[in-house]
């Protein structure tokens, strides 16, 4: 009888407990959920090309950005230089741009980041995700909920939220973002941002840190292509 007594103080005791550490747990991330591990599980890269292109096809030139979206020289080349390189290389065609998704691993908030552009490429709308993502780095940096701050970034540049949010639960363009990060991995980047230019890696002493400094380097990289094309090859068809 006194075992038959002692049974339902063990459960609620029990029940306590697990409460008790549920409690800790919370107070430890502040209240948060816990932050989706995009790379727990092996996934398979997509198949097709490779980041996400700006720019002409026929341009002599391709400017290649393996960049990470927590990476603050890569906040400052996107917010300081690339719209530089946009306005008079790529609408000039002298030049296409391509960003390659490289999330750090050092960078926890990173991977939210990086699907959530991901995410916006589903919808037309990589380039203006990009742009409000580096816009807010220092909340993305400190945030317990990255994945709040995307939204609302996602909100800001006029994503269609159903559909953003199900490629986010689902991890649907999550692929898209590996398949860039093994790329960049065989290309030998290890540190971001890196640039790959016609198909040769830039030392860090050689990326050029200003709009003027990228027109010479892309405009040079072009006469010299020029230089090196037979001449029916130049000339137009029809």
């Amino acid at each position: 009888m006194a075992q038959g007594g002692m049974k339902p103080f063990t459960i609620v005791l029990g029940g306590i407990a697990v409460i008790g550490v549920g409690l800790i747990a919370w107070q430890m991330t502040g209240g948060a959920p816990p932050r989706p591990s995009l790379s727990s599980a092996p996934v398979a890269p997509a198949a097709g090309p490779r980041g996400v292109v700006v720019g002409s096809d026929s341009a002599p030139v391709e400017i290649a950005e393996f960049a990470d979206f927590e990476c603050p020289w890569c906040a400052r080349f996107a917010i300081l230089t690339m719209q530089d390189i946009k306005n008079r290389l790529v609408a000039t065609g002298r030049a296409r741009l391509r960003f390659v998704h490289f999330p750090l691993d050092m960078h926890p908030n990173s991977p939210t980041a990086h699907l959530a552009a991901a995410c916006g490429n589903e919808q037309g709308r990589f380039w203006q995700m990009h742009d409000g993502i580096y816009d807010v780095q220092a909340d993305l940096v400190a945030s317990r909920r990255p994945d709040r701050t995307m939204r609302e970034v996602a909100r800001r540049v006029g994503l269609d939220l159903g559909r953003y949010d199900s490629c986010m639960r689902e991890q649907r363009a999550w692929p898209q973002v590996m398949a860039d990060k093994n790329f960049g991995l065989e290309a030998g980047v290890n540190g971001t941002p890196s640039f790959l230019i016609n198909g040769r890696m830039l030392a860090d002493g050689q990326v050029p840190r200003t709009g003027d400094e990228w027109v010479r380097l892309v405009d040079s990289l072009a006469a010299a292509a020029a230089a090196v094309t037979p001449p029916a090859a130049r000339r137009p068809r029809g």
